[in-house]
C-alpha cells in the first residue's frame, strides 16, 4: 500500500551540538579507516548516530559492523549481510545481538518484527532495491522508523576528475570517469532527492526528515584521496585490519593536515549540492 502523500519532511540542519562530535568521530575513523572511506563515515556518524533508534533494531547490510560499533551507541539486535567474511566480523566487534547471512531482499524475519532498521549506504548496492525496501517495510512494526543513507544523483558529477575534465572540454570523458567510478563502487542507484522519497512511499513510507551532505569540493578530496589511501588495501587483506599505525597523526604533519580537512568537510550538511542523501522514515 502506497502511504499518502504528507507535510514536506523536515530539513536537518548541522547543528553546533551535531558538529561538536566531529572532531573526536574523525579522530577515530582516520585511526581506522583509509581517509576516502573515513570522510563519508564521519558525516554518517553524526548524522545517523543523533537519531534514536527504536528496538527491537535491524542493520541492513551490516558490513563488518565498524559503523554500528563506532556511531550507534546502542547494541543492535540483528544485523544482516550477504557476505559470510563480513558478518563474522561484525559478529567479532559485539555490536550486534545476532548476525546472519542474507539479503536486503529476502529478510528472514517476520512481518512487523522491528521497531527501527538502519541501513548506511547500502542500498545503492542493491539492484532488486524495490524488493530490498518492501522487505523493509514489511519487517517494521506500525509507528516503526527507518533512517538511511543513499548517494545522490550528484555523486559521479561531484567528483574530482568528471568537473576537472569537463572544465577542460571533455564532457564525454568525465562521464566515462563517472560511469566507471559508480561500477566498481557497485553503485545501482544515485537517484534525486525526489526519486528516493518517490521509492519509500511505494513501499508505504513516509519520509519524515532529510539532508544532503558533502559538497563537490568535499567529493574531490573523496576521490583523489583513494589514490593515498591505496595501501590500506593491502594491509586490509594481508591483516584485516585498514590501519597499521593508529597514532601516525601524532608524528606525520601531513595526516594532521588530513585530519583537519576531514573536520571541515564534516561541516557540509544540508547544503544544495550535495552528492549523499540522509533521511529517516516511518511506517504508518
Amino acid at each position: 500500500m502506497v502511504a499518502q502523500r504528507g507535510a514536506e519532511p523536515r530539513l536537518v540542519q548541522a547543528t553546533p551540538e551535531l558538529l561538536a562530535r566531529a572532531p573526536a568521530a574523525v579522530r577515530h575513523h582516520l585511526a581506522t579507516l583509509p581517509v576516502h572511506r573515513a570522510m563519508i563515515r564521519v558525516v554518517e556518524c553524526l548524522l545517523v548516530g543523533a537519531e534514536t533508534l527504536p528496538h527491537p533494531l535491524l542493520d541492513v547490510g551490516c558490513g563488518d559492523g565498524h559503523f554500528a560499533a563506532s556511531c550507534l551507541g546502542t547494541t543492535v539486535d540483528a544485523g544482516i549481510d550477504p557476505h559470510p567474511a563480513s558478518a563474522a566480523q561484525a559478529s567479532r566487534t559485539g555490536a550486534y545481538r545476532q548476525v546472519l547471512v542474507g539479503s536486503a531482499d529476502a529478510l528472514p524475519f517476520p512481518a512487523g518484527a522491528f521497531g527501527g532498521v538502519v541501513s548506511n549506504c547500502v542500498l545503492e548496492h542493491i539492484p532488486p532495491l524495490g524488493a530490498a525496501l518492501g522487505e523493509i517495510a514489511r519487517v517494521l512494526r506500525p509507528g516503526g522508523k527507518l533512517v538511511i543513507t543513499v548517494p545522490s544523483e550528484r555523486f559521479a558529477t561531484s567528483l574530482f576528475w568528471p568537473r576537472a575534465l569537463s572544465r577542460v572540454g571533455r564532457p564525454d570523458a568525465a562521464a566515462a570517469y563517472g560511469r566507471w567510478f559508480n561500477r566498481i563502487s557497485r553503485h545501482y542507484h544515485t537517484y534525486s532527492r525526489e526519486a528516493w522519497i518517490g521509492r519509500l512511499e511505494a513501499v508505504g513510507l513516509q519520509v519524515e526528515t532529510w539532508t544532503s551532505y558533502l559538497r563537490p569540493e568535499a567529493m574531490g578530496f573523496f576521490d583523489l584521496s583513494h589514490y593515498y589511501g591505496a595501501p590500506t588495501l593491502v594491509s586490509k587483506r594481508l591483516t584485516g585490519r585498514w590501519v597499521l599505525w593508529p597514532e601516525k597523526r601524532r608524528y606525520l604533519p601531513w595526516e594532521r593536515w588530513l585530519e583537519g580537512r576531514v573536520v571541515h568537510f564534516a561541516r557540509q550538511i544540508a547544503v544544495p549540492d550535495g552528492a549523499y542523501y540522509f533521511f529517516t522514515a516511518t511506517k504508518p
